[in-house]
């Protein structure tokens, strides 16, 4: 129960937060509406009253003034509503994006339960928009209520049992709608596998492998089955709960039915008014609507303390991790390099180390290379280098400083990176290489460093594809949003100028950079890389090479040989040759495949 009232407060925040104006608007509005309509029925009631000989036709005021505010203030109040709901949307955007991106490493994005609770928030946070209408409406019930039951207290007592029938409408609602909660949350990962599937499905980027395999018929058979895992439990939840409000709607009505009967019996005995009659026919319909408007409120708010809750879950997941140590700036310099001391690191929620009594020297302004099979541990390190996690065991040394002092945002602000999975960003060509260095970005029209974009281009080997788009770095790329259509080896080659821009780093990552390039495109790459390494030397950079190909990784100051997270050989690639380890004989089969 407390976690209801906590995820409520989150949800009346959010409101607030969005748009203290509005959102005190709306509830006033909500509010003033509310007594209007109880007041059109009194209004009536009075008005036959006056008819009979028993009232005045003052009464006309009463309920000519509660039409006006009834009409008048719905018009306002959708108007402030839909602005309201547009100011909630966008703050809830803005915070799912922080969720996402806000912890300095990357364990959310790994980790089943929480990649649930970020799934569960992305399908639905858009419910949490109409969080000002559903507050209002509750509210707006509660406060119908409580002038209903003082016309009807003034009619006869008994005649308040007429709303409390409404109650068992409403726990019918709340049970279905708690029901139905649970069983989002227990098929979210079903959920999660039937959007993937869709996503590979109809996505044109898979569109080659999707026909050549004939995967069509497969992939529609397994997103059905998904999708009845998924629902079936949902079905299953909501038949329950409509059942249950199916029964107390009939117990309302039978309710309603004595009422009228009830009070026709104390206008007879003299005892009530016609006008009371009338007054208790338009109430009882007046209830039965506040009554399914809060069974349909608590409904929705039930979902929307739902969602509020996994934010408030991610929210004190984020203020955890957030807490990292590390004040210190990164040197200016790298003097001596990095060192990786007895370094062990097993994954969160795993026991088996990926990375076991790591110990390597990362001299200052050399090329390293990393080789090994996959799951050796060579992505692992380079997280590690990049502190999106902080060993388990040991200590990585950045000139003898310890990584874990220096403040992790620095620290990354002093590196480049260029991965095999690269984003394919369809902005322009001058924005995708752009955000290598995102500062960059955000200096006025007309005074880009050119010369730096020409640098990390030819760096990149990219020269050939930027002299091709028709408005060269400011063509928009992409066909998704009309702009210009790139091979992958294009796109490729983007990534790797992006990587290029950023001056003066200390550490160069680069993952498979001629994954996607011909052996031509990755011989010319070799030369820029080799000019981009030098470059890199002047600050103590240490440029990271991992690559699958060896031809890639001989002109390497420092191979490092990985197998099963252990570091089995480390030399240059005469040493490594001569050795006759594991290196030598990956690299002969290699080169066997072309002679």
């Amino acid at each position: 129960m407390r976690d209801r009232w906590e995820s409520l407060a989150t949800l009346v925040r959010l409101t607030f937060a969005a748009s203290p104006w509005l959102a005190t608007t709306e509830l006033v509005l909500v509010v003033v509406m509310a007594v209007a309509g109880p007041l059109q029925a009194y209004g009536v009631a009075r008005m036959v009253n006056a008819v009979t000989g028993q009232g005045s036709v003052t009464a006309a005021v009463i309920l000519f003034g509660a039409l006006a505010v009834a009409f008048g203030g719905l018009v306002l109040s959708d108007a402030v509503r839909h602005r309201l709901e547009d100011d909630i949307e966008l703050s809830l955007q803005r915070e799912l994006l922080d969720l996402a991106t806000s912890p300095p490493g990357i364990a959310h994005h790994e980790q089943p339960e929480i990649a649930d609770r970020l799934g569960a928030a992305k399908e639905e946070f858009r419910r949490l928009k109409g969080t000002a209408g559903t507050i209002g409406s509750g509210l707006a019930v509660l406060v119908s209520t409580v002038t209903v039951l003082v016309l009807l207290a003034g009619i006869h007592p008994l005649l308040l049992l007429l709303p409390l029938l409404g109650l068992l409408r409403l726990w019918a609602s709340a049970f279905g709608a708690r029901e139905f909660r649970h069983a989002i949350t227990a098929t979210m990962q079903h959920n999660r596998r039937h959007a993937r599937l869709a996503e590979i499905a109809a996505h044109p980027r898979h569109g080659l492998e999707v026909r050549a395999f004939g995967l069509r018929g497969l992939l529609t058979d397994r997103i059905g089955e998904l999708f009845e895992q998924q629902n079936e439990p949902r079905w299953q939840a909501r038949r329950k709960g409509q059942l249950l409000e199916i029964a107390a709607r009939v117990l309302f009505g039978l309710g309603y039915g004595a009422a009228i009967v009830f009070v026709v019996w104390l206008a007879r005995e003299g005892r009530a008014t016609a006008g009371d009659v009338t007054m208790v026919m338009l109430l009882a319909p007046q209830t039965d609507q506040a009554a399914q408007r809060l069974s349909d409120t608590v409904r929705v708010l039930i979902a929307l303390l739902d969602v509020a809750s996994h934010l408030r879950w991610l929210r004190r997941y984020v203020g955890e991790q957030t807490a990292w140590e590390g004040a210190a700036q990164p040197p200016p310099v790298l003097r001596n390099g990095i060192e990786l001391r007895e370094v062990s690191f097993a994954y969160p929620g795993t026991q088996r180390p990926v990375v076991r009594d790591l110990n390597v020297h990362l001299p200052a302004g050399s090329t390293v290379a990393l080789v090994g099979d996959n799951g050796a541990g060579k992505t692992t390190m380079v997280k590690l280098l990049t502190r999106l996690y902080d060993p388990g065991a040991g200590a990585i040394l950045v000139d003898g400083a310890d990584l874990r002092t220096i403040d992790h945002e620095a620290w990354r602000s002093r590196i480049s990176a260029g991965f095999q999975d690269f984003v394919r960003y369809e902005y322009t060509a001058r924005e995708a290489i752009g955000l290598g260095d995102p500062a960059r970005l955000h200096e006025p029209a007309g005074h880009n460093d050119d010369a730096a974009y020409d640098g990390a281009i030819d760096a990149g080997d990219a020269r050939a594809v930027i002299d091709r788009l028709p408005a060269g770095l400011d063509t928009r790329l992409g066909t998704r949003f009309g702009g210009a259509d790139l091979s992958g080896g294009q796109w490729q080659r983007l990534a790797l100028a992006r990587a290029f821009l950023r001056e003066r780093p200390l550490l160069v990552l680069l993952d498979e950079p001629a994954a996607a390039l011909d052996p031509e495109s990755e011989h010319a790459l070799l030369d820029r890389f080799n000019a981009a390494s030098a470059a890199t030397r002047a600050t103590g950079g240490i440029t990271l090479l991992v690559s699958h190909r060896l031809s890639t990784v001989r002109m390497a100051d420092l191979i490092l040989v990985f197998d099963d997270g252990r570091l089995v050989e480390s030399g240059d690639h005469d040493a490594l040759m001569s050795a006759a380890g594991t290196y030598a004989e990956l690299f002969e089969l290699q080169a066997s495949a072309y002679r």
